[in-house]
């Protein structure tokens, strides 16, 4: 099973190439969130490279949030285009998700993206014997309450701000193995708060 991954929700847009749970091949391109100008070339890239075309992936992976919530929409995009005109299976990988599938140490993690100040959005997760286990659902919380989580689950290592899309490319193998990928139509951003627009709107400010 060949996988090509996307990870878009932070600073630096990258994508990833696993067959069968090994990930063989990676690229990044550090744009300062102008994912829109950079993803689609770096994909382009990366197949190239590694004498593959769309065609030739089986499973098509996004990081779904939480992130920017534009750099989220641009990857979601890209992946749902792929996906459409090649009738391909998705997988939306949460990106704290893809934090601890891409993390060198065992034990309990706590993948963490920051947020505003003083807050975190956060998962704790358990990784042994090359699987990951989600211990906690992804939440906003404020650093303070994270690490009173941490303490209380004995978990010492903290991921923060360390996407990548080699990472997701192990979750979606995960998400495959275990007959949970969806369609296209399925895969959307995952917000775990409003976005700021929208919250301008609803309090008539836009």
């Amino acid at each position: 099973m060949l996988i090509l991954a996307l990870d878009t929700s932070g600073r630096t847009a990258s994508c990833a190439l696993c067959r069968d749970g090994t990930v063989f091949a990676r690229e990044a391109r550090d744009s300062m969130l102008d994912h829109s100008r950079t993803l689609l070339p770096a994909c382009e890239a990366l197949l190239a490279e590694n004498g593959l075309t769309p065609r030739d992936i089986d499973v098509f992976a996004a990081v779904v949030g939480p992130g920017s919530f534009t750099g989220v929409r641009i990857g979601t995009a890209a992946v749902k285009g792929f996906a459409w005109s090649l009738d391909k299976p998705c997988a939306g990988v949460s990106s704290l998700l893809a934090m601890a599938w891409g993390a060198a140490e065992d034990g309990v993690l706590c993948a963490a993206i920051a947020a505003r100040p003083g807050e975190h959005y956060y998962a704790l997760f358990r990784r042994a014997d090359g699987t990951v286990t989600r211990l906690t659902e992804d939440r906003p919380a404020s650093d303070a309450d994270m690490r009173a989580d941490m303490r209380a689950r004995g978990c010492e290592t903290l991921l923060c701000d360390a996407q990548d899309a080699s990472g997701a490319a192990l979750a979606a193998f995960d998400a495959a193995r275990h007959g949970a990928l969806i369609s296209c139509h399925a895969l959307a951003p995952v917000y775990l708060k409003i976005p700021q627009a929208e919250r301008l709107r609803k309090e008539g400010k836009l």
